[in-house]
């Protein structure tokens, strides 16, 4: 085997072991369907949640794989949902991801 294909290899073996999963939600409007799992790829390395108030105590949540770097700028660690309608969380392990969703709906009235 020449180094190219090793290096090519080294890659493969790397990248499949360092993808994150994070939750799926089998019903947006209810929080405690989030049991199921993705697989990000594509180099997405963190879980965002968004979450949309539909009607004041009806939340829309979706989970979505991206980059670090992408979620930085958009993370919350407190948000109002009756007052700004949408939250974004970000978490980076799909045992933060859970923690992170429990916490949020136990503090909601």
């Amino acid at each position: 085997m020449n180094s190219v294909n090793l290096i090519v290899l080294s890659v493969f073996i790397v990248y499949g072991v360092s993808a994150i999963s994070c939750p799926r939600c089998t019903n947006e409007n209810d929080w405690q369907t989030c049991t199921g799992t993705q697989t990000c790829g594509g180099g997405d390395d963190t879980c965002q949640l968004e979450i949309d108030n539909n009607n004041n105590d009806i939340y829309k949540l979706i989970y979505h794989c991206t980059h670090s770097q992408n979620c930085q700028q958009h993370e919350t660690q407190h948000c109002d949902l009756t007052a700004q309608g949408r939250c974004i969380f970000c978490c980076d392990s799909l045992a933060s991801c859970r923690t992170q969703l429990e916490g949020v709906f136990d503090a909601l009235p």
